[in-house]
């Protein structure tokens, strides 16, 4: 059992025992726009048909602006030719530079933005602005393969979530989805592969330990627009850091997943966390690393993901998640003395 996983273990039990008041949580949302299942919005004096948002699509050029220190937006514009060279089945993709080859074809890079590709495609060589692919899959299971991953995803989106709700909206219902759903699990570590540690195992069995987990969460938000990026430690632990509305919040969805037991209600605890909140949880030899930067830069601005807004504070002594209310713009939730309580998240 390595660092990673005995950490999180302990993390957990730590979590399961902490005393959290628990309530079953709303299973909808107050109102009508709100509603996944709602499309009529009834009046005194006439019925009026509102219309359901645009479904979700799958964006295979997802887009990190935390990364804009080491990722330029021509490396980003080589991984999409890249991405779209693997959907297509090509050998070859237009790439910049040798130095945007090489951040393309990473495994991180991919398994971060493409995963359902990682580990079966990788760099065969960069020339005269061309990359070469060699496929470790047979092209047409690969083409099927990253068919189901982008289905399963859709699907993910559009059952979680809706495309007219705000980033605050979407980062909250995912993490209610998200932790409700996936179950944390440190066994497939036993198996070395793709299907057995890495976020697109996450994200198709719905379990994993805390670098999945935050990888996960991570591609989720930016699949739907939300900024965001996995974060860890030193000691190995992940968790995910998110902007909304232009502040820096940390998400540690690992400490609130309980797809084991789905009538526990949802810990706000590890929610929307500030810096102050989450520096004294962890290791004090830790160090806060971006995990998708620290590989390639040692030294970096750490400023840039600082996290010191206060507005969600009272979610951290520790609250249960009772719902959300997107016309009033609040979100309900029960205190440790057992209160019905609501914040307002104004415009996030």
């Amino acid at each position: 059992m390595n660092k990673k996983t005995i950490f999180c273990a302990a993390m957990a039990l730590t979590f399961i025992f902490s005393g959290c008041r628990q309530v079953k949580p709303a299973e909808s949302v107050v109102n009508t726009k709100g509603s996944s299942d709602a499309s009529v919005t009834v009046s005194e004096t006439t019925a009026e048909t509102t219309k359901e948002p645009e479904p979700f699509t799958f964006n295979p050029h997802v887009h990190c602006s935390l990364l804009s220190e080491i990722v330029s937006e021509d490396k980003w514009q080589s991984f999409y030719n890249m991405v779209d060279a693997i959907r297509a089945g090509e050998d070859t993709f237009n790439c910049t530079d040798e130095a945007a080859y090489k951040w393309c074809t990473d495994e991180a890079t991919i398994g971060n933005f493409y995963p359902s590709a990682c580990t079966l495609v990788t760099g065969a060589g960069f020339e005269n602005g061309t990359g070469r692919l060699k496929y470790k899959m047979d092209k047409e299971k690969l083409t099927a393969r990253n068919k189901a991953f982008e289905e399963e995803i859709v699907r993910i989106l559009n059952e979680a979530t809706r495309s007219d709700y705000s980033d605050f909206e979407k980062l909250m219902s995912l993490y209610d989805y998200m932790c409700k759903n996936w179950v944390y699990d440190y066994s497939p570590l036993d198996g070395q592969g793709i299907d057995d540690f890495s976020d697109y195992a996450c994200l198709t069995k719905r379990n994993g330990i805390c670098c999945e987990i935050a990888g996960a969460f991570s591609y989720l938000l930016l699949q739907c627009g939300v900024e965001a990026t996995p974060m860890g430690t030193s000691c190995e632990h992940d968790w995910t850091y998110v902007v909304i509305g232009g502040k820096g919040y940390h998400c540690d969805a690992t400490w609130g997943v309980h797809g084991d037991n789905p009538e526990q209600a949802l810990s706000l605890q590890y929610f929307m966390m500030t810096e102050a909140e989450r520096l004294p949880q962890l290791n004090n030899s830790d160090q806060l690393e971006v995990t998708l930067i620290w590989p390639w830069k040692e030294k970096y601005d750490l400023a840039r993901f600082s996290a010191t807004d206060e507005t969600f504070k009272a979610f951290h002594e520790p609250a249960t998640y009772i719902g959300m209310d997107t016309e009033k713009k609040v979100i309900r939730y029960q205190n440790l003395s057992g209160e019905t309580c609501e914040l307002s998240y104004g415009n996030l």
